[in-house]
């Protein structure tokens, strides 16, 4: 697993987008092959400091009013990218602006088409 916690603007309300939130971004990825695994070498597998930038490109870069639409970016921009057969994105947001608190998670898995 892989986590990082971005910064974006995102949400269906307007003070959600104009203020922002922290998200945190969690991906599981399934590699194509098993080539890093018996190389051991940094070249046979995934580039996280790519990865980094992919996601936060995304969840930065960009703006969705829902986190079901961000995370199936996310997922896509991860498949486009690298040499996996399966991402899953889980990306969590909290304060919801609701009295009690609150957090909020959605996660979405894609699979590379053959």
């Amino acid at each position: 697993m892989w986590f990082v916690s971005v910064f974006g603007h995102h949400g269906a309300r307007p003070y959600e987008k104009e203020a922002g939130q922290r998200l945190e971004v969690d991906l599981e990825l399934e590699p194509t092959d098993d080539r890093a695994e018996k190389s051991d070498r940094l070249a046979d597998a995934v580039d996280y400091d790519l990865l980094n930038r992919t996601v936060r490109e995304v969840v930065e870069g960009r703006s969705f009013h829902l986190l079901e639409s961000l995370a199936a970016a996310t997922a896509e921009s991860v498949l486009e990218r690298f040499a996996v057969r399966r991402v899953k994105v889980r990306i969590a947001k909290q304060n919801l602006g609701w009295s009690t608190g609150g957090r909020a998670v959605i996660e979405v898995v894609r699979e590379r088409r053959k």
